[in-house]
């Protein structure tokens, strides 16, 4: 699914999004909306955007949540590792988030 204006056949929103897709091991990435829904997308791999785009925001609120109670501050970024899959997941404005897709340590630097 993709939305947002476009020029033509050009949809700036989507341009931005598959810049991403340069990154090493990035297999997609989502711009989701604060209800869960996808606003854009852009994607290399075969990657259910629809269910990425649904479970982030619930993770999204809880570590949103633990800043505001922990006096920690604002949510700035947040990476999780599962075996088969990394994410990364950043606020992008208000009322929307990044998530990044990737493959198992796409997101290490390498170093231990």
């Amino acid at each position: 699914m993709t939305g947002g204006a476009t020029v033509g056949n050009y949809d700036p929103t989507y341009a931005m999004m598959s810049a991403y897709l340069d990154l090493p091991g990035i297999m997609a990435a989502i711009l989701v909306s604060d209800q869960g829904l996808v606003i854009n997308s852009a994607r290399k791999e075969d990657v259910d955007t629809d269910t990425v785009s649904a479970l982030v925001v619930d993770i999204v609120a809880a570590a949103q949540r633990f800043g505001r109670e922990s006096r920690s501050g604002i949510l700035d970024t947040l990476t999780i590792e599962f075996e088969g899959l990394n994410l990364v997941l950043a606020p992008f404005g208000t009322d929307c988030m990044l998530a990044l897709v990737g493959h198992p340590g796409a997101f290490s630097s390498g170093e231990s």
